[in-house]
């Protein structure tokens, strides 16, 4: 599926109604009291992982007023570009079930073999602005020997709604030598990190085929 063509209606549409202010940025409380964000974040984790995405590395990012919006307050580029980095941290912390946690802790000291982001590109949906908290999460759509594709997502928790998207590749390095390594051949336990991986691209996929019959994207009228 192309994700520029996933449909707005990919979480039902709700309207927030918060008692003051406070209560719309009660996203940054550590026990937040507000059941209106506890129903919000429940649907748009509810419809993410209906559509594929990791659950295991779902991530939300709090919008902060003055560092993550611009002179019209709305989010900027750099904000939706630090919580897509951070979701997908949290995807790369995954692996460890299947390296262990020796080897991760190597990989995140730039020993051994770890993955590095090779490309990607990003587009902005929806205006969105503070108050608001974003769920973000990953979906592997496709793995190789030495690499995988993901797409990730951004939802606005206030529109119930995708607001930004991602769309790139990571590819797996020795980082001794800074060069591609295949999984497949370097021994074990990157063998079954590609099928750990690959799980994830099989159960994400097997998602979003289902989420695209019953949720067909809406596509604009050619001029």
């Amino acid at each position: 599926m192309d994700p520029s063509k996933i449909s707005q209606k990919s979480i039902p549409p709700q309207k927030p109604k918060f008692s003051s202010p406070l209560e719309a940025s009660s996203y940054y409380h550590p026990t937040s009291p507000s059941s209106t964000y506890t129903s919000l974040r429940e649907s748009a984790v509810q419809t993410a992982v209906n559509m594929g995405y990791d659950h295991s590395s779902l991530t939300e990012c709090p919008v902060d007023w003055s560092a993550d919006q611009d002179a019209n307050q709305h989010v900027t580029n750099a904000a939706y570009a630090r919580f897509i980095s951070i979701a997908n941290l949290r995807l790369f912390e995954t692996f460890a079930d299947a390296l262990g946690n020796e080897k991760m802790r190597g990989m995140f000291a730039g020993k051994g073999v770890g993955p590095v982001t090779k490309g990607y590109d990003y587009q902005i949906l929806r205006q969105a602005a503070y108050p608001d908290s974003m769920l973000v999460g990953t979906r592997i759509k496709d793995v190789k020997p030495d690499r995988y594709m993901y797409n990730t997502a951004v939802w606005s928790l206030q529109q119930q709604a995708m607001v930004a998207q991602c769309t790139g590749w990571v590819v797996f390095i020795d980082y001794s030598t800074q060069r591609p390594v295949n999984l497949l051949e370097k021994g074990e336990p990157y063998p079954s990190l590609h099928t750990f991986i690959k799980q994830k691209v099989e159960g994400g996929n097997a998602k979003s085929a289902e989420w695209e019959k019953t949720n067909p994207p809406k596509r604009k009228a050619q001029l």
